[in-house]
């Protein structure tokens, strides 16, 4: 039987394996760690601690997911966005020209769990008065500027289901916000079950938990599940036309369920960032000297787990849509808000079109890899593959 590849982190037996703590910093050991319900989640009560509201402003990258605007959207301020330099940086010529009357907030993104540099952009937010909320969803290790991720931030928030096997997640940490925490309630019973059952059956799903699979599909046709609701690594190829760009404000107020709160405190971290850093570096091997694309950045800082490995195409479609129709594990932010703009020397929107996101997690082997890198050379390169 072929497994599609996980998109995201499988549960598997080798999950458990190797030691607890990594060698790069982990924003799960911060000691103002508070796990929410996802990354998008985080972002919104990171704003409602801040007091941001209408009339506000915060300033946001040319280059996101709608899931990061919609929450300032949702408290009724308003997002503008600044341009990226070529590394995935704000551009701080731009953002120092600006009028910053009413901005409340920067968020700063590390791309691709690439860390960027944030004394500069610390230093103007203390000098301007505003809030920096340092968005690690693609980053939960590394560090930057000699500082560990999540500390540059008067907030931070990060997202569990992008480097653990769990089906929702996410954490807000609080560096310099005294006597604030965020309101959350506890999911219901139900809710706790079936994190638990998810968790377990997607990786039976995609071929992991050897010796379980017969006992987990017939537990799940006798409970008849999953035919309420999918699960996240098993979303349709192509998201609905309002997806990522609402929130919902209930939901993001629910706590984590015991089961993905279990496993993010207690999966083993060496061996996360061993094999992303491994199955990034295969990449940027495999796919180097191709004509029409290339890695966006060919070698890894020393300090860094990747989320996914950035592939840059000259000519991205119609080869993506059929990367998607194929199950392929990649993802493209082309879903822009209808708000961006078009600035000069911005890098931002430019990736929106041709950086694909590779899956590169842990969970992959080396055959899944391989597939992906044949299935790639195939749809780009087919002369030189033949």
């Amino acid at each position: 039987m072929t497994y599609p590849i996980p998109r995201l982190p499988v549960l598997d037996w080798a999950t458990f394996s190797g030691t607890k703590l990594s060698a790069i910093p982990c924003l799960l050991t911060h000691p103002e760690t508070e796990f929410t319900n996802s990354g998008r989640a985080s972002i919104l009560l990171a704003l409602e601690m801040l007091g941001i509201g209408p009339g506000d402003k915060v300033l946001v990258p040319t280059y996101h997911c709608p899931t990061m605007i919609a929450p300032i959207v949702a408290r009724g301020a308003q997002a503008v966005f600044y341009p990226l330099d070529g590394n995935g940086a704000p551009k701080m010529d731009w953002i120092t020209q600006e009028d910053t009357r009413g901005v409340r907030a920067l968020l700063v993104a590390h791309f691709f769990g690439l860390p960027q540099p944030l004394a500069g952009v610390r230093q103007w937010c203390d000098q301007q008065g505003v809030r920096l909320i340092e968005d690690c969803a693609h980053a939960l290790f590394g560090a930057s500027d000699d500082r560990a991720i999540g500390c540059w931030g008067d907030l931070a928030i990060a997202s569990l289901t992008k480097f653990l096997p769990v089906p929702e997640g996410g954490c807000l940490v609080n560096n310099t916000v005294p006597g604030v925490s965020p309101m959350l309630h506890r999911p219901d019973a139900t809710n706790q079950v079936k994190a638990g059952f998810d968790i377990v059956h997607c990786g039976v799903n995609h071929g992991r938990l050897k010796g379980l699979g017969p006992l987990v599909r017939g537990l799940f046709r006798f409970l008849g599940m999953f035919k309420k609701k999918n699960l996240h690594h098993d979303r349709p190829a192509d998201p609905s036309p309002t997806d990522g760009f609402t929130i919902d404000i209930a939901q993001s107020h629910q706590a984590l369920t015991h089961a993905s709160r279990w496993i993010a405190q207690h999966a083993p971290r060496d061996r996360i960032v061993a094999r992303r850093r491994e199955n990034y570096n295969f990449f940027a091997h495999a796919l180097s000297g191709q004509a029409g694309l290339h890695p966006l950045r060919s070698s890894l800082p020393d300090s860094c787990a990747p989320y996914v490995f950035p592939l840059w195409v000259d000519q991205p479609d119609p080869g993506y849509a059929e990367l998607r129709r194929l199950g392929f594990p990649v993802s493209r932010w082309d879903r822009l808000w209808p708000t961006v703009a078009t600035i000069e020397g911005d890098c931002g929107i430019k990736w929106s079109h041709h950086i694909l996101q590779l899956a590169c997690h842990q969970d992959l082997t080396l055959k899944e890899l391989q597939q992906m890198v044949d299935t790639l050379k195939q749809i780009y390169a087919p002369n030189e593959t033949s």
